[in-house]
């Protein structure tokens, strides 16, 4: 092998360049212009690629390395994520780590105050087959509407503040065990004011009932 053959490879082990074309479909590949060289398709590194699979594609116009055994840019792999000043940070806090993407949502978790903060998404959707358990000492939730399913306990105090309204619309009845105090307000039952209501026309003890003691 003469020394421009030699030469030749050396370069090509290791090169930087932008990723032109990406495909989705398996097999996911990517091809890469380095310098005035478009490469055929190549296979990009996912975090994990085992029995643990991850999928975070490349897009057009990231910079990334080509690592070529022995220099033969055939059977390369493309390395991702190398910054560019093409591109704004997501964050300049050395404090955050920050994934944003491309329709502008944003991940963030600052290691300084704990806080992560999750923003710009449409929906939210978890599912567990077993259980969800969230422990903390406070929960806020802030929504114009929200709906629930399935039997919900309630194991201590539960307060409301703008009235509660509901029907039984399973069929089913509604029982409360022990005690109930009414402290101001009305009580009415199909529009009957409890304290209101009075009894006319009935004798105990030879005169007429009045309202409710």
């Amino acid at each position: 092998m003469n020394p421009d053959d030699i030469y030749r490879l050396l370069q090509n082990l290791i090169r930087l360049g932008t990723v032109a074309e990406v495909r989705h479909t398996r097999p996911a590949r990517v091809r890469v212009q380095t310098g005035d060289l478009l490469t055929a398709w190549l296979p990009w590194v996912e975090l994990r690629a085992g029995d643990t699979t991850t999928w975070n594609p490349p897009t057009v116009g990231e910079q990334v390395v080509l690592l070529s055994p022995g220099g033969d840019l055939a059977s390369a792999i493309v390395l991702t994520g190398v910054d560019q000043d093409a591109v704004p940070h997501p964050s300049d806090s050395s404090d955050e780590t920050v994934t944003l993407y491309r329709d502008g949502a944003r991940e963030a978790y600052n290691h300084a105050t704990g806080a992560m903060t999750i923003t710009g998404i449409k929906s939210l959707y978890v599912e567990a087959a077993e259980s969800v358990h969230f422990k903390t000492q406070q929960i806020t939730l802030d929504a114009p509407q929200s709906t629930s399913t399935g039997k919900h306990t309630v194991e201590d105090l539960l307060s409301y503040l703008a009235g509660m309204a509901g029907k039984n619309g399973k069929g089913n009845s509604t029982a409360i065990t022990g005690d109930i105090t009414h402290v101001s307000g009305n009580l009415s039952s199909n529009g009957v004011v409890v304290h209101l209501h009075v009894h006319t026309g009935v004798q105990p003890g030879g005169s007429n009932t009045g309202g409710p003691a």
